[in-house]
């Protein structure tokens, strides 16, 4: 077997679209088990896409607690 038929071959696309669904489930608060590749660099490529989709989530509920509430002055 030659080292071109053992390598796995991803697109930036591919990877990119894999960054963009870890996104979106850390920012809906989906736990990081639910991983959906199998494959290590789709899987990271996800799980770094999930802690940033996680931190934006705290980081604008964080605010959310810190915001002065609108409707009291009302």
């Amino acid at each position: 077997m030659s080292h071109r038929d053992n390598t796995q071959h991803w697109s930036l696309e591919s990877l990119t679209k894999a960054y963009q669904q870890g996104y979106m489930a850390g920012l809906a608060g989906h736990p990081s088990g639910t991983l959906p590749f199998a494959d290590s660099m789709p899987a990271a490529a996800w799980e770094a896409g999930w802690v940033d989709g996680e931190g934006q989530r705290r980081l604008s509920a964080e605010k959310l607690s810190r915001a002065p509430d609108t409707k009291k002055r009302a």
